[in-house]
């Protein structure tokens, strides 16, 4: 018998349910009778929903039998809840009476208009995906790495362990420092200089987030500037609607401690305020842990610090986040509010960009050699935002975001090594081949004297603007636009420290000045704006938009004889770039729960300042399908991106000299599938009533990727080197295999997470891939737990890698890394109020 595509599966699963699923249809209208149009209907507990039409109409298909709790709201109108009962094959109907309301609908409107959260994914006219608060629990809120696993299209390449600098691609994009994706907080641009320099040296804390959404497809050029891959947006701590108080303390290894708390209230009318609404939200996060590597000296001897404990390679990272509402008064006839948010991130961790060998590895791979004792990052990060919305009825609101982010970091790191005599070498070229540079290598283990460089990377950034976008509803559409003009920069002092080193200590023999490495600025001004639309057409809707993207970027050089910047070696380049970016999407109600969407968008991310840098181009389409019903959800997608100008940055991060330039990649294709499955094991197996409170839940998320250049040419960029046509991308691993399946009752939970990666070369080539430059496959089980306790406490248990399989995660920036060894923790959480 022939065999079924692996893909196939979860379509078939998805239809046997589909057989025996119902439809709701009905209503929403007001007091008087007259329909709401443009009304939200939500499904409780499933992705499922739907907006009312001109005659305040609507349906939703695809749904299993059984009783559901189905919310309507629009603005300015209370919610209203009815319980509906649908049965297999039939058609249940309801009708909503929303009564004028005294509440503040207007943020939930907007938010639910401007993110995933509002609205399911179901609907969206590409791919979409949301990791909720619960998930994040789940899987690891710490590490945003392991959240991503959840996301099929998602590539992730590990660093530290811990998550403290991801590098996060999407759909074939580089993943090096999340510098090709638009990252984003609450919808605002967060990478610390997203057009000037995009490599994001700061990523918020996953911890803190109650969510996290990944767009691609069509539906996200209203996000940019980069727009080929997609757009990643963390939702920090929403202000609760009632009063809310939550905490959680964890233990772990490696003396990992982690104490998290978070209050927040609101009322609807405050008297001390006039009658105005107000609500608040406040957080402290803190994050310690000692590390799982060992740096050694000669001999293999842990090194000592001053006090005799051994030299700690972890990190300690301190977050605090507020934001203030203050909204109209209940009946006012424009609901208005103003939403002060900042957020303070203070992170030291005694990290390193030096790896191993591969024969060190092979022996003993959590070792760090004597050389990296001094390496160490001192960063701290500033956001101000104060969003301020109105809407001026059902048709129309306008919301306008200024904010402001400062980051300041100083990663002071091993830059070369040397022996007693001769000349210093690179770490990364040190590593490749240590027995030509014996003395140097000697050095850095600390079994000879020698030298080592270490470099300040000392650099500011500063990323400004302000940002409004505008939704007008008509009719059945929507129409969104939206401007952005936006600033930044990158201020580079750096310098170089000289030690020398004997019996594995180091001494400073000659400090450095500041600003005679890296003695420099480059800046960016920017104007974005965007026009899309949502069109209805039956049982179709398309989504055209464009957006216009606006960039100059300039660099001051000052260079390394002239650290009190006086001008007079300055050197200036400019660049400037200009793209009109149009994108059309499209989904289709086939019935029974299925939708399709399809489209086609064009790509781009600005360049650098050097003229001969083109942004990057590309031509993106997708086709997918999706079901979702009360007990299972199947998203299918398949994209071509076909790159007319790939770009690379030569970041240190890569291996690279850390001069941030990039280089035109000319023309690549990349191809891909994704396969996402959420389901309940027993709503699948077992009418409701016969579930007696447990459910199975399984998340299955599966990626394919196979990006290939289609021209030759010669690069300075080291990632690339010489390419010939055909030459696959580095760096992306062709499968990616996640896997989580867990059962709960009563607040007893308990999960299994694996995760496959398929192994992946680091160089641009072709055929067997060279032991020297592969990533070999791995396979990593997780286990969580949760037990309720009297009071509203629950007990949390982790074990991270539960089978201690030791693998590596990469060979750059300077030699193999390991990932995280078996790491167990244990918690409480308690959480009072709403």
């Amino acid at each position: 018998m022939r065999r079924l595509p692996a893909l196939a599966l979860p379509l078939l699963l998805a239809a046997s349910v589909a057989a025996q699923t119902g439809t709701l249809a009905g209503r929403v209208v007001g007091t008087d009778g007259v329909p709401l149009p443009g009304a939200t209907v939500l499904v409780e507990a499933t992705a499922r929903g739907a907006a009312t039409d001109l005659d305040g109409r609507f349906e939703v298909g695809g749904l299993a039998p059984g009783a559901y709790r189905v919310t309507a709201s629009t603005v300015g109108y209370a919610p209203a809840t009815e319980r509906v009962e649908v049965a297999a094959g039939e058609r249940a109907e309801v009708q909503f009476v929303l009564v004028e309301a005294a509440l503040d609908p207007g943020e939930v409107v907007v938010t639910a208009r401007e993110t995933l959260t509002g609205r399911g994914t179901l609907d969206l006219p590409g791919s979409g995906h949301y990791v909720g608060a619960k998930t994040l629990q789940i899987v690891g809120d710490y590490d945003v790495h392991r959240v991503l696993r959840e996301v099929p299209g998602v590539t992730v390449q590990e660093e530290d362990g811990y998550g403290l600098r991801p590098n996060v691609g999407l759909r074939g994009s580089g993943a090096e420092r999340s510098g090709t994706i638009t990252l984003m907080e609450d919808g605002v641009l967060i990478a610390p200089a997203p057009y000037a320099a995009p490599a994001a040296y700061y990523f918020p804390t996953t911890g803190r987030m109650d969510g996290v959404e990944v767009r691609t497809g069509a539906g996200q050029i209203k996000y940019g500037p980069a727009t080929t891959g997609g757009a990643l947006n963390l939702v920090a701590a929403q202000i609760p609607d009632g009063f809310e108080a939550r905490g959680e303390a964890r233990l772990g290894a490696n003396d990992q401690r982690t104490l998290h708390a978070r209050v927040g209230d609101a009322t609807a009318s405050a008297g001390w305020l006039g009658g105005a609404g107000v609500g608040f939200v406040a957080e402290v996060r803190s994050d310690n842990v000692d590390g799982f590597k060992t740096i050694e000296g000669p001999g293999g001897a842990a090194l000592l610090g001053p006090e005799g404990d051994e030299l700690s390679t972890g990190f300690e990272k301190l977050d605090l986040f507020g934001r203030l509402r203050v909204a109209t008064a209940p009946g006012a006839a424009v609901y208005q509010s103003l939403t002060l948010t900042a957020g303070l991130t203070d992170e030291v961790s005694d990290e390193t960009y030096l790896g191993l060998t591969d024969d060190d590895f092979a022996a003993t791979p959590f070792a760090r050699y004597a050389g990296s004792q001094r390496d160490q990052m001192d960063a701290d990060h500033r956001a101000l935002r104060a969003r301020h919305v109105a809407v001026f009825s059902d048709h129309a609101d306008l919301t306008t975001t200024v904010y402001r982010n400062a980051f300041a970091r100083n990663w002071y790191k091993l830059d070369k090594a040397a022996g007693a005599e001769g000349g210093a070498v690179g770490i990364a070229a040190l590593l490749d081949d240590p027995g030509e540079y014996a003395d140097a290598y000697a050095a850095l283990r600390g079994a000879a004297p020698g030298r080592l460089f270490v470099k300040a990377n000392n650099r500011e950034y500063l990323s400004r603007g302000v940002q409004t976008v505008a939704g007008l509803r008509t009719g059945g559409a929507l129409v969104e636009a939206g401007l952005r003009l936006h600033a930044d920069e990158m201020d580079r002092f750096q310098w170089v420290d000289e030690y020398a080193t004997a019996d594995a200590q180091t001494a400073l023999a000659v400090a450095g000045t500041p600003g005679t490495d890296s003695n420099r600025i480059e800046s960016a001004r920017a104007v974005a704006g965007f026009v899309q639309a949502e069109v209805p057409l039956g049982r179709v809707v398309l989504t055209p938009g464009v957006r216009v993207e606006s960039v100059r970027l300039r660099r001051e050089d000052f260079g390394k004889g002239d650290p009190d910047r006086t001008g007079a070696d300055l050197a200036v380049r400019e660049n400037t770039a200009t793209a009109f970016i149009p994108g059309l999407g499209a989904v289709a109600d086939l019935g029974a729960g299925w939708r399709a969407f399809g489209g086609v968008h064009r790509g781009f991310a600005p360049p650098d300042s050097r003229p001969e840098t083109d942004p990057e181009a590309s031509v993106n389409t997708e086709v997918g399908v999706r079901y979702g019903s009360r007990d299972v959800e199947v998203q299918v997608a398949g994209y071509w991106t076909a790159y007319e100008n790939l770009l690379g940055s030569d970041l240190a991060a890569a291996g690279g000299g850390g001069t941030s330039d990039q280089f035109n990649g000319g023309r690549v294709d990349v191809f891909g599938a994704e396969v996402g499955v959420t389901a309940d094991l027993v709503g699948l197996a077992a009418p409701p009533a016969a579930r007696a409170g447990w459910a199975a839940p399984l998340r299955v998320a599966y990626t394919l990727t196979d990006g290939r250049f289609r021209n030759a040419f010669e690069s300075d960029f080291d990632a690339w080197g010489t390419v010939a046509e055909g030459d696959a991308l580095p760096y992306q691993a062709r499968h990616r295999l996640y896997v989580r399946a867990g059962v709960e009752r009563a607040g007893w939970s308990t999960a299994v997470l694996a995760n496959a990666v398929s192994d992946m070369r680091t160089a641009a080539g072709q055929g067997a891939i060279p032991a020297s430059e592969r990533i070999d496959a791995h396979v990593t089980f997780d286990l969580v737990a949760e037990a309720p306790l009297p009071g509203g406490v629950a007990l949390t248990a982790r074990a991270i890698n539960l089978t201690d399989a030791t693998y590596a995660v990469a060979r750059r920036p300077a030699g193999l890394r390991p990932g995280l060894p078996r790491t167990l923790a244990i918690g409480l959480r308690a959480r009072i109020g709403r």
